[in-house]
């Protein structure tokens, strides 16, 4: 209680020193480092359709949706988002193609992406990042770390890490939204997702060059193109509905005789196409053709 006591009074003094002209050079430059970084998160999580409907797709829609054109066109846009993943996805042999874990620590690249423009120095050098990034425990060992260092966590921000301080300003300053839109990890985060998809794509494009197969699906060749519904409405009755008529038809018979009139109602089935009735509530009806329910059939109507 205490510490969360002290980062609440940190926090008001925060807002107050960077909102007046006695904010120190230190803490000026924490928060254009921290607003510099979560502009470059969001445009790095900024998702690119890579092809149609990419972004609900998953890894086997490239293989079995895509033809061979539309995957080379895939990949390009792929790499000019993430060119680092040239050197990191590698096609396979059937039979050999799994999950790689390294996925996810090719975030590292996302991190040294989210620095530019701040005086932070980024620790690896592009060797380095390239052994992590294909390291089984990449992830846990080199990029979580880093990242929390630098962006703070979410869902621990009583560990006053990185931007955490400058993210809960920016959330007290828009009180209506959801504080985690203004949250550098949570960007950094969303960015993961968006290149773990797209890695996802380049691996299912790079198999089905080398092998002509992703993991259990022979990739196409042509772009599969969904075919109109060729079902067309049944003018057969069936059972069900030849007894509703036939209980109407049999409602429809009769009528007072000496006075000519009948008692059928509009609406009641007929079978004698044209023919005419007077009826004593209605008027003058009579059996014509018209659509019920989909179904073409014989009923009274007013003449």
């Amino acid at each position: 209680m205490k510490k969360r006591v002290t980062a609440l009074v940190c926090l008001i003094l925060l807002v107050s020193l960077l909102s007046s002209c006695g904010a120190s050079k230190e803490e000026a430059a924490l928060k254009a480092n921290c607003d510099r970084i979560f502009a470059n998160l969001l445009e790095i999580g900024n998702r690119v359709e890579v092809f149609p409907d990419s972004e609900y797709a998953d890894d086997d829609s490239a293989a079995l949706l895509l033809g061979v054109e539309s995957r080379e066109s895939a990949e390009r846009k792929i790499l000019a988002k993430y060119p680092f993943l040239d050197e990191i996805i590698v096609g396979k042999e059937k039979g050999k193609q799994q999950i790689d874990l390294y996925y996810y620590a090719g975030s590292i690249f996302l991190i040294a992406e989210a620095l530019k423009g701040t005086d932070i120095q980024f620790p690896y050098s592009r060797e380095e990042m390239l052994d992590i990034a294909t390291q089984e425990e990449g992830w846990r060992d080199a990029v979580s770390p880093l990242a929390s260092r630098i962006f703070g966590d979410y869902l621990e921000p009583e560990n006053q890490q990185g931007c955490t301080l400058i993210d809960e300003i920016r959330a007290e300053e828009n009180p209506d939204e959801y504080s985690s839109d203004f949250n550098t990890s949570v960007a950094f985060s969303r960015a993961s997702d968006v290149y773990i998809d797209l890695a996802g794509f380049l691996q299912a494009i790079r198999n089905c060059e080398v092998s002509g197969w992703h993991v259990t699906n022979k990739c196409a060749k042509v772009d599969y193109v969904s075919k109109p519904s060729t079902y067309t409405p049944s003018d057969e009755l069936t059972e069900e509905e030849k007894e509703i008529l036939a209980e109407r038809e049999r409602d429809s018979q009769g009528s007072s005789g000496s006075t000519g009139t009948s008692n059928v109602t509009p609406g009641l089935g007929c079978n004698n196409f044209g023919a005419v009735v007077q009826t004593e509530n209605y008027g003058q009806l009579t059996c014509k053709l018209v659509w019920l329910n989909r179904i073409k059939t014989f009923v009274w109507m007013r003449s």
